[in-house]
């Protein structure tokens, strides 16, 4: 599953890449507390053992679920909140919103359903070509009976002025592990 949708579109146009780039807008990211990470050498026992640690995580998860409260290494994904900026023409919070949004979107054309973002859980950044987003998210489903909300998974590529969305699932077990 690779759907494609184009910032510079201007917003819920996608595809078309004719019309100019939005205006750029301030970056009001408040300071988030992110820690200073170590460099890591497989010679040191504890990089050795969160290393370990993390790759399990990531495998066992897919990228979506890293315990980061005990990370002091500088490990292949990082937390979204850890991130420096991520775009040069918007904010990292008005990134995340851009690529939620973007997923729900495109979900909803592809499957027919009506799906309404709630809230935001927890995101992990993964450098690519570009940047691959491992989003969880609740949302509800305002097609079904049942719109108690639940939690869904996206992950979302963006490579320069390029947004795709490599996966919408819902989350395999509805319990949050961190």
């Amino acid at each position: 599953m690779s759907r494609v949708w184009s910032e510079a579109s201007g917003g819920s146009d996608f595809g078309d890449s004719s019309s100019s780039s939005p205006l750029k807008k301030p970056k009001t990211d408040p300071e988030p507390e992110i820690p200073i990470l170590r460099r890591g050498n497989w010679d040191d026992p504890e990089y050795k053992k969160q290393r370990l640690m993390f790759e399990e995580q990531i495998k066992k998860s897919e990228g979506y679920d890293v315990d980061w409260s005990n990370v002091t290494y500088n490990l292949p994904v990082l937390k979204f909140e850890w991130a420096a900026s991520l775009s040069g023409l918007i904010s990292n919070k008005d990134l995340l919103d851009l690529l939620i949004e973007t997923a729900i979107e495109l979900e909803n054309e592809e499957t027919g359903s009506n799906l309404e973002f709630v809230k935001y859980v927890s995101a992990n950044v993964e450098g690519v070509k570009g940047f691959l987003f491992y989003i969880t998210l609740w949302a509800r489903d305002l097609n079904s009976p049942n719109q108690e909300p639940k939690l869904y998974q996206t992950k979302v590529r963006k490579f320069a002025d390029e947004i795709s969305v490599r996966d919408f699932r819902l989350r395999p077990t509805q319990d949050l592990l961190f």
